[in-house]
């Protein structure tokens, strides 16, 4: 048996799921399993197919998960995000704990698997914004501030000027609805002056997820929720993002391989 640990929120469980379907491809004759799956709520809004969607919402799969570590013996291997992703070859007793922060995973599966978002939720979207969505071009802005200000006792908060210089530096700007995402939407509108075609948008996670994976044009901030909700986009969209990730301050990539080739990563200028 080989377990895979959920850690973190929305983003980080989409890079762990697939790391656990990664290591499943490499040797599918072991069992596979999330030791806390209690902790994961993405079956909540993807479709991952019959067995995970009933397992990761099962109060029972929940507890005999658990139990697992308890009456067998496994080794914990913790995989650090300070080296560039590498090939895993699965062990039988072991249980992976990391976050998997690259497609790197996601490139090596022989099929390509993109979980998909279930109706109503891609329903509610529709209802609120899908008449916006396919009569204007968009632009969707993620700022994700309160959290990074002090997120473990570091700012990794991105300079508001990032988003202003890559916004205003958009040919035509004014032909686009651009949307503004954020978990701090005063500090968005007192850095953002009032124009017709800009929408202050406070949805629930979801609907945020969907606008920046509907979007033309995103510019997302170093957080995964925005990076996968980026990724997934079905159509040909650009993604704008910051140079080094969590590392935009010291100019080193951190974590190593989050810098997917289908973005655009533009340096983060500090003081």
């Amino acid at each position: 048996m080989v377990g895979v640990k959920f850690s973190g929120r929305l983003g980080n469980q989409l890079f762990q799921y697939y790391f656990l379907m990664y290591l499943k491809s490499r040797n599918n004759k072991l069992t596979y399993f999330f030791p806390n799956p209690h902790h994961a709520y993405l079956a909540r809004y993807f479709d991952l197919g019959a067995f995970h969607n009933v397992t990761l919402q099962s109060k029972l799969y929940s507890v005999f998960t658990r139990m697992l570590p308890k009456v067998f013996s496994f080794k914990d291997i913790y995989v650090q995000n300070f080296f560039s992703p590498k090939e895993f070859t699965p062990q039988n007793g072991t249980i992976y704990n990391g976050y998997f922060q690259s497609d790197y995973y996601i490139k090596h599966l022989p099929e390509t698997f993109k979980p998909r978002l279930h109706c109503e939720f891609k329903e509610q979207f529709e209802k609120q914004f899908g008449d916006v969505f396919k009569k204007h071009k968009t632009i969707v802005v993620h700022i994700r501030r309160t959290d990074y200000l002090a997120y473990g006792k570091r700012d990794i908060s991105l300079p508001v000027e990032y988003f202003q210089r890559e916004l205003y530096a958009i040919h035509d700007l004014d032909q686009y609805q651009v949307f503004f995402v954020s978990d701090d939407m005063d500090f968005v509108k007192k850095s953002f002056p009032q124009k017709p075609n800009f929408i202050f948008s406070q949805n629930s996670e979801i609907i945020d997820f969907q606008l920046i994976m509907n979007a033309d044009v995103a510019i997302i901030s170093n957080s995964t929720f925005a990076w996968w909700a980026a990724y997934l986009c079905e159509k040909e969209n650009r993604v704008i993002a910051p140079k080094n990730w969590f590392g935009f301050r010291i100019g080193r990539e951190h974590p190593k391989g989050i810098m997917t080739d289908k973005f655009e990563w533009k340096e983060v200028i500090t003081d």
